[in-house]
């Protein structure tokens, strides 16, 4: 197994989708598997317009890299307008090559109860472009499963360990 990329897709400064993805990370620690955090605040990203990769800023070439040696991916949605952030759509056009063939899971977080349907959205993005096999189950979150900047809704843990669990089978 050499790692696993989390990508968070978020560009909120408070992002609950970061909170996500660092209790990902703290789970992954636990099981002594190694992994890499793209934060997509971090990253000098340009809009996508089909230029090649050494066209575009050494952030994306470096996470390009990243994700290129990774066995797998956790990819945190915030989800924007019921369906997929631009910048986080955007990151994927550009760096997508690097992910072909490999399993990712989803963390998901929006406004509202229902917004989880938006995750589909991100899983036809990557079965149709890239051939990534999303993992179940997605780990979605919402407000309420929040308190004090943490995640309160063991619920919302327990799904990010089962999908963890079956990502990390698959990625072998």
């Amino acid at each position: 197994m050499s790692k696993i990329v989390l990508i968070q897709g978020s560009l909120n400064p408070n992002s609950k989708t970061a909170i996500i993805l660092d209790e990902v990370g703290n789970i992954l620690q636990e099981k002594n598997i190694a992994f890499e955090i793209i934060d997509l605040r971090k990253i000098n990203m340009e809009f996508c317009d089909g230029r090649d990769l050494t066209k575009y800023s050494s952030d994306l070439q470096q996470a390009y890299k990243q994700l290129e040696s990774a066995s797998g991916y956790v990819i945190g949605m915030p989800v924007y307008c019921y369906s997929v952030s631009g910048p986080l759509k955007n990151f994927i056009d550009i760096t997508c090559a690097s992910m072909e063939g490999k399993p990712t899971g989803i963390v998901c977080n929006a406004g509202g109860m229902m917004s989880y349907l938006a995750s589909a959205d991100l899983m036809k993005i990557l079965s149709y472009e890239v051939h990534v096999l999303s993992v179940q189950p997605t780990v979605y979150a919402h407000g309420v499963d929040f308190k004090d900047g943490k995640i309160s809704n063991p619920k919302v843990i327990d799904k990010a360990k089962h999908m963890l669990e079956r990502l990390l089978h698959i990625a072998k």
